[in-house]
């Protein structure tokens, strides 16, 4: 869930028109509606690097745990944890915030298609993730490192045409197994 954004992002909507026949038709996946960013320079098997700043357990967990479920798509790159203190492309945060979202990815602005500083934040709330289960918690990590990829919302349904961790809300956590699902890949292959 994003909570706030530092700049404006203007999303396509996925509708084309054909002037011939004067109907309008929507794309068929949703996950192609993206956000204005992306990763510089992963191309099909580049890291994307990340690193954990005042993390617990439990959300080095879900975050752990979903980024290796995107590692075992045909999503573009890989993620790698960064040991040192270096600048890593994912910063992830845990903390009991204010906001009342479960989580946000935020990121400093959008240069010529990608992420400035090739960087994204991504906060896990713990005072409103608490009653999650700790699947629920690994498919809203899931959700957020979708973001960072740059992706949007999607408004799917488990089967219309088919689940995405894009999908805000708790519909998605009735959907069998776990993402991310085939919409979501086919959003970061239109992307990447």
């Amino acid at each position: 869930m994003r909570a706030f954004r530092t700049k404006a992002v203007a999303v396509t909507t996925g509708v084309s028109l054909f002037v011939g026949i004067g109907a309008v038709f929507a794309a068929p996946a949703q996950a192609y509606s993206h956000l204005c960013g992306k990763f510089y320079g992963i191309g099909k098997n580049g890291p994307i690097s990340y690193r954990y700043y005042d993390i617990t357990s439990t959300y080095n967990t879900a975050f752990g745990d979903a980024q290796s479920r995107w590692d075992a798509t045909s999503a573009n790159g890989y993620f790698s944890k960064q040991q040192s203190n270096g600048d890593p492309m994912v910063e992830v945060r845990d903390g009991s915030y204010s906001w009342s979202a479960w989580a946000t990815t935020s990121w400093q602005g959008c240069t010529f298609g990608y992420w400035s500083y090739n960087e994204t934040y991504l906060k896990f709330n713990s005072r409103t993730m608490s009653s999650l289960t700790a699947r629920q918690k690994k498919i809203v990590a899931e959700h957020e490192i979708g973001h960072a990829y740059g992706l949007d919302h999607t408004s799917l349904t488990c089967s219309n045409p088919g689940p995405s961790v894009m999908r805000q809300g708790t519909v998605k956590f009735g959907c069998g197994g776990d993402g991310p699902w085939y919409d979501d890949l086919q959003g970061i292959r239109a992307k990447y």
